[in-house]
């Protein structure tokens, strides 16, 4: 070691035994899910349309039983070739990981070299001054050939190369969303520029806020509970339950000495509002499950809407899909947030009646299927509606300051709420398609594609041709795993979160490309064998949003087409036994 680095003022350790475990677990999971469970990591099982031909077939239902044959074994079989070709294989050694360095980049590097990973496949990245020195003198002192220490931001190296990484691990220390850390903006730019493998692991370490302080505790409890709120199903004690409207919580907390003023539709709204249980105070109550909650759900919306809406526009590929005139879009998306008051009008005797008006307000009416909308709409960042209340300038100010984030390092002119709006205003609205979407749109669903679950509609063609060019990617529910731990020494709780994600290449590309799509459809074996592959991906993400694929099921749930279960986050300490710590396989 230099004279230098022995003058060098010592950094906090990251090397506690609760710490150790948390990281050992987590990529030890993702090694394995990538290695020996590759299988298992994709979201669609090799064998998952051949069961629901073979249960067809065994249906008590006649257009079950007449359908299984239709679905040609030949066109099985083919699909699994091509599955299995973009799913292929994987050992240790074979791995890439990018990881953030921090002062002690032997840590993470020495977890990573006991699971198999050649030195030459890590990539370690930090732009820290003092822990750029730090980490380089602890790396030397290993004398090992072929690590990538790289002084650089990692969010710009994913940005500036091509590079992609099979584990990609963000032990970023400070709370999601973070205005100094700008984490937000870290998750959006891994998936906007597809910086994680077609079938990879993210690994995620978020620290819970420092609720202790006022202001803290209003903006992230203020963020977590407009972004819970609208979801269809959210987390309770280990289980989905249906969202907090159903269980009659109001979206604001209640006004102190409110007092009904009169008799109009709005007073008694106000009056229920009151009655009613506070969702952001349930969330004030139990913030760690509930923020631990909010962490998840959005790195998944991230990857399966907020990037792909964002990548599809940088590069101008919408306007394949699309018009072109991308305001119009956004302004469309809009007026899902707020109701139209032309849609009515008064008679003299005082009775309102419909006029010939769009209503608007979809994303009010119906919140699971406009959620990221509902969202923005709550935080003031869409035209108020009576249903919404001003956020503080407080809870304003910061909830900008992520929402700002959520474009990433995009260099879209539109602003982050104008390009949400523009994905729920492409999904609802055919007339911002173009011909060979409308194709898809008016195709003859219920004349050529059997009723087998859902009735077929157009939410089978949408997202897979958003998806063909837009490159999402979708979370593996079943094989996540999630831990929460404070180190020993420490009093803040951190949220460790390991989430396969698999761009699902197999079903999509399956599909011709937009203008052919339909012709696919008439050729019925083919088209069973996608619908039959999409039915796992509907199946995965069942609980997880109405955003899309909304009504695409097959075969209904069951012990054999089970919908997938989010595991409940695991609180670590280090006095845990060996087989409670063993990995998950």
């Amino acid at each position: 070691m230099t004279d230098h680095a022995a003058k060098r003022p010592k950094a906090p350790s990251y090397n506690q035994p609760t710490k150790n475990m948390a990281r050992r677990r987590s990529l030890a999971h993702a090694v394995e899910l990538l290695t020996t469970r590759r299988q298992e990591a994709a979201i669609v099982p090799a064998d998952y349309p051949s069961r629901i031909k073979a249960a067809f077939a065994e249906s008590d239902d006649a257009i079950r039983v007449a359908t299984a044959p239709s679905c040609d074994e030949s066109d099985i079989s083919s699909w699994q070739a091509f599955r299995q070709e973009a799913v292929g294989t994987r050992s240790p050694a074979d791995l890439t990981v990018a990881y953030l360095a921090g002062p002690e980049p032997s840590n993470d590097l020495l977890a990573l070299l006991e699971l198999g990973l050649r030195p030459e496949n890590i990539w370690a990245f930090e732009v820290d001054t003092d822990a750029i020195a730090t980490g380089l003198d602890e790396l030397r002192s290993l004398g090992l050939r072929g690590v990538k220490f790289v002084p650089v931001s990692i969010g710009d190296y994913f940005v500036g190369t091509p590079r992609r990484f099979d584990i990609i691990y963000l032990d970023a220390c400070g709370p999601l969303p973070s205005k100094e850390q700008k984490t937000t903006k870290l998750l959006v730019d891994i998936f906007r520029t597809s910086s994680l493998s077609p079938l990879g692991v993210l690994v995620t370490n978020f620290a819970e806020p420092d609720m202790s302080k006022g202001h803290t505790l209003e903006t992230y409890s203020s963020l977590v509970a407009a972004y819970l709120f609208p979801k269809g199903f959210v987390e309770d004690d280990g289980v989905m339950i249906e969202g907090p409207p159903v269980h009659g919580y109001s979206a604001y907390d209640h006004e102190p000495c409110s007092e009904p003023s009169g008799d109009s539709v709005e007073d008694d709204d106000a009056d229920w509002d009151q009655d009613s249980p506070s969702f952001p105070e349930e969330v004030r109550t139990n913030f760690s499950a509930n923020y631990g909650s909010f962490i998840t759900r959005q790195i998944m919306d991230i990857a399966e809407i907020v990037a792909p809406t964002t990548r599809i526009t940088d590069g101008g590929l919408y306007k394949v899909l699309f018009d072109e005139d991308l305001a119009k879009a956004a302004a469309r998306g809009r007026r899902f947030a707020k109701f139209n008051d032309d849609a009515f009008r008064e008679d003299e005797d005082g009775s309102w009646h419909p006029t010939d008006v769009d209503m608007d307000g979809d994303a009010i009416s119906e919140s699971s299927m406009f959620s990221l909308i509902w969202t923005l709409a709550w935080l003031g960042f869409y035209p108020i509606d009576v249903n919404f209340r001003p956020p503080s300038s407080r809870v304003k100010e910061f909830a900008k300051a992520w929402k700002n984030q959520l474009l990433g390092s995009s260099p879209s002119k539109l602003s982050a709420e104008d390009l949400i709006a523009c994905f729920y205003a492409w999904r609802h609205d055919e007339t911002l398609w173009t011909p060979a979407m409308k194709a898809i749109r008016h195709f003859p669903y219920e004349q050529v594609m059997p009723f087998l679950c859902d009735w077929p509609t157009h939410e089978i063609g949408f997202y897979p041709a958003f998806a063909q060019l837009a490159y999402p990617a979708h979370p593996n529910i079943r094989e996540t795993r999630r831990f929460s731990y404070v180190a020993e020494g420490k009093t803040t709780r951190m949220f460790f979160d390991v989430i396969p994600f698999d761009e699902c290449r197999y079903v999509y590309d399956w599909l011709s490309a937009t203008h052919l799509v339909t012709e696919d459809w008439f050729d019925l074996s083919a088209q069973l064998t996608f619908r039959f592959a999409l039915d796992a991906i509907v199946k995965e993400r069942r609980w997880f949003g109405d955003d899309f694929l909304y009504g695409c099921h097959v075969v209904g749930e069951s012990d054999t087409f089970a919908t997938a279960q989010l595991s409940q986050r695991l609180d670590l300490y280090a006095g845990m036994s060996s087989s409670v710590i063993q990995t998950d396989g």
